[in-house]
Order: structure tokens, then sequence, then C-alpha cells
């Protein structure tokens, strides 16, 4: 029965250290969150609001495909 007691042991104190890896890393996560949460937003990016003004731009307009459909 001893001889289980004392895997019993070994086992709980590698597993202990595994257990405090894996709160140290949750912790750090749960810390990068709160900070990303209380920083402002970054503004967009010159290609980000290009891309986004172009698509906008292209749905007002009919493609070539649709103008040439509808003369015929």
């Amino acid at each position: 029965m001893k001889q289980y007691l004392f895997r019993l042991d070994r086992i709980a104190g590698e597993l202990n250290a595994w257990l405090l890896a894996i709160a140290i890393g949750l912790g750090m996560l749960d810390l990068t969150v709160l900070v990303a949460k209380c920083m402002p937003p970054l503004p967009p990016t010159p290609a980000a609001a290009s891309a986004d003004g172009g698509a906008a731009h292209a749905a007002e307009q009919p493609s070539s495909s649709q103008a040439s459909g509808a003369r015929s």
C-alpha cells in the first residue's frame, strides 16, 4: 500500500507543476485581454479605408456585363 501512496505523491508533485504553468498562462491571457479592452481602438489604416470606400463605390456602379446587358 505504501508503494501506491509514494507513486500517488510523485504524480501529484508533477501534476502541480503542470497546473501552476497552466494557471500562469491563463493569468497572462486574462491580463492581455484586460489591457486590450482598456486601450482605445486603433484608427483604420489607409489601405483598409480605401478598400472599404472602394467596395461601397463599386456597389453603386453596375459592372460592365450588367451595363451591356441593359443596352441590348
